[in-house]
């Protein structure tokens, strides 16, 4: 964990003014000349719409009080944000202008900040109201031990989301066990088990099984699968990618024997549309997706009603419970004192602990405040969710799961580094093409009628493996990302 921060004193005169955050005692702001703030972000749905929402209110109450403006532009994902602002704060022609304030990881913010783009966070705000924060979360935007670039908006973790409805009948009819989904290795057998009972079903007609789990987050699975066994593979401490043969090749054989098999898959952009088209009946992804989750499948060219079910993360055996602690924060780029004043403003306001909580219970993110847990309108608010539509229930669901994990279990975050965002693009893009791969040259075993043994044994996993280990020294090189094989 990263040191407590410390209060930054910065220096004053001229230079502070033209090119560094403001700390004068009086503020910058004029209510009769208002400051516009543009404010870059990738939510969408339900998130876009309680932004917008926010923005708002905040206009026409503190905003208008203080004269402050926030402009809200959604910049689509989040690859797509980070590319946009990595342009403008590189100054590519014909990029737009660098946002006052926009949605950033930390990876993220460690190469803006190279650049000279960003605000020191703690200019603006006082030991006293930093304190107010989940202290891993404020941590997670914390760099050189007293810098802090990212204040977080909301928080998530990630769970297992089941279609309770299909699980319960494989349960019933094939001999599911509820106990397998706590461990990968488990989730594996469980997987392989469905598929081996939807197979029986056509008997005519062998290798035609369905799949059952699916993973959103690829490059998450491998960094938090290495954390659970005792590797940080993102070593922020020392700057490097830590390949660690062992584990790797654990956390390898369970995707890529997988993939490869028809056990897990990824059929649609996200694996929650794979749920609705009824591809899958698991998938591990973000508590901030809860609202995602499909009420209904399409099945036979009707709507056919759904239970959920979340569960916590799986843990590889041997492992600690490790759980991944995520989600964007807010940075505020190098301005005038105004509108680094007046993109302070709004997140401190946005925060809040009432504010925040109104947030964060969209979709099923965690507030980031201390108190906003033992908050009475935050409890009320999860028994009414408890009572109400499927959706709503299944946000609820979600909480309960969350909170206990978060509270529970050792969260993590990778320490970035520069390269670190790049290491996590390897890590996922590497695997998911050999698992792709895998499942080509699979299907063409499958046809010939080849036994799951002979498979496996034609694919040679530790072939496969190494060639993985090649393609990720193969890059890092290329990038200059420092690493270590052991």
């Amino acid at each position: 964990m990263k040191k407590m921060i410390k209060l930054v004193c910065l220096a004053m005169g001229l230079l502070m003014l033209l090119t560094a955050c403001s700390t004068g005692t009086k503020t910058a702001l004029d209510p009769k000349n208002p400051v516009s703030i543009t404010l870059w972000h990738y939510y969408v749905g339900d998130n876009k719409i309680a932004l917008e929402t926010a923005a708002d209110t905040f206009n026409k109450s503190v905003g208008s009080e203080k004269g402050v403006v926030i402009n809200t532009v959604a910049k689509g994902s989040i690859a797509e944000l980070e590319k946009a602002v990595t342009d403008s704060a590189k100054g590519v022609i014909n990029a737009e202008a660098m946002p006052e304030l926009f949605s950033c990881y930390p990876d993220k913010a460690l190469e803006i900040n190279a650049l000279g783009k960003l605000c020191d966070l703690n200019v603006y705000l006082s030991e006293e109201e930093k304190a107010l924060y989940v202290e891993e979360f404020l941590n997670d935007g914390l760099f050189d031990g007293d810098q802090l670039l990212v204040l977080p908006i909301v928080k998530s973790t990630e769970l297992l989301y089941v279609n309770e409805t299909a699980w319960n009948k494989f349960v019933l009819e094939g001999g599911g066990d509820a106990n397998k989904l706590n461990t990968w290795e488990g989730v594996y057998e469980a997987s392989r088990d469905y598929y081996k009972w939807t197979d029986n079903l056509t008997p005519e007609t062998i290798w035609d099984g369905k799949s059952m789990v699916g993973i959103d987050s690829v490059a998450n699975y491998v960094i938090i699968g290495n954390k659970q066994l005792g590797v940080e593979v993102i070593d922020g401490e020392n700057q490097q990618m830590v390949l660690n043969r062992e584990v790797m090749k654990k956390v390898f054989d369970t995707y890529y024997g997988a993939m490869s098999l028809g056990y897990f898959n990824a059929v649609g952009k996200f694996r929650s549309d794979d749920i609705k088209a009824g591809d899958l009946v698991a998938y591990v992804g973000s508590s901030s997706g809860a609202a995602y989750f499909p009420t209904w499948i399409e099945k036979d060219n009707t709507q056919a009603p759904i239970d959920f079910l979340a569960l916590s993360y799986p843990v590889f055996e041997g492992g600690n419970p490790d759980a991944i602690q995520q989600g964007a924060g807010m940075s505020i780029a190098n301005s005038t004192p105004e509108k680094q004043e007046g993109a302070a403003v709004f997140l401190k306001w946005f925060t809040s602990e009432a504010r925040n909580i109104e947030f964060a219970m969209t979709t099923g993110y965690l507030p980031v405040q201390t108190a906003a847990y033992e908050n009475a309108d935050f409890k009320a608010s999860l028994g009414n969710m408890r009572a109400g539509e499927a959706a709503q229930k299944n946000i609820a669901a979600v909480y309960d799961i969350a909170l206990n994990q978060i509270m529970e279990r050792d969260t993590y975050a990778s320490l970035p580094f520069n390269g670190s965002y790049e290491v996590r693009t390897i890590l996922e893009k590497s695997l998911e093409a050999m698992g792709e791969s895998g499942r080509q040259n699979a299907a063409t075993l499958k046809a010939q009628g080849l036994s799951e043994g002979e498979i496996l044994a034609q694919l040679d996993l530790n072939a496969q493996f190494e060639e993985w280990l090649s393609t990720i020294r193969s890059q890092l090189d290329e990038l200059g990302i420092s690493y270590t094989e052991i």
